[in-house]
């Protein structure tokens, strides 16, 4: 299980929003929005480090350009 799949089960509420059908009635779970927005923020986190991991430079590219790539993913996600 990831940090964020962690996160959300650590903080999801349960019995929060009542539902009804013609044959039964329930309850769905739910996060919050800032509970939300911090798993994603975990998940991006997530992604940088397999990132790190599992970008392999070929023909002798250097480390510097695996850094680049993320910098440049962590940029692009921020302009959005």
């Amino acid at each position: 299980m990831s940090n964020a799949e962690k996160f959300i089960k650590g903080h999801i509420r349960n019995y929060s929003n009542e539902w009804y059908d013609d044959l039964s009635q329930g309850y769905e779970s739910w996060l919050t929005p800032n509970q939300a927005r911090t798993a994603v923020d975990i998940a991006r986190e997530e992604i940088y480090e397999w990132l790190e991991k599992n970008i392999y430079m070929y023909n002798g590219e250097c480390e510097g350009d695996r850094k680049a790539i993320i910098e440049d993913l962590k940029q692009a996600i921020k302009d959005e």
